[in-house]
């Protein structure tokens, strides 16, 4: 029998883009993306909500099948987890601070 229970979240948090990039909100999920290289990372994007989504290639239109194996437990080393962790944190950092930066500019 199939399980018909829904991702933790009511709001999507991945969408194919016409350019062929797959982002999510989601940061597990991007540490899972970026510690196993199936999808290459791209770059990090700050929305009008203040939310941070993680960009990755996806020409061949993997990552909705990359997820669902994430979503299903698949195993990755734990040192490949740390310094995917570290290094999306990083750039998660820099997109905020730079919107921060670029907000306050806007408001002078």
């Amino acid at each position: 029998m199939m399980s018909t229970r829904q991702p933790f979240s009511n709001t999507p948090t991945r969408h194919k883009s016409a350019d062929g990039a797959f982002f999510t909100e989601r940061l597990p999920l991007a540490i899972y993306l970026h510690a196993t290289q199936r999808l290459p990372f791209l770059c990090c994007e700050a929305g009008e909500s203040g939310k941070v989504r993680f960009v990755f290639d996806d020409p061949t239109n993997n990552g909705s099948q990359v997820e669902l194996d994430f979503d299903r437990g698949a195993k990755v080393e734990a040192t490949a987890i740390f310094a995917s962790q570290k290094f999306l944190r990083r750039k998660m950092s820099e997109v905020i601070n730079n919107r921060k930066h670029e907000e306050r500019a806007n408001h002078e």
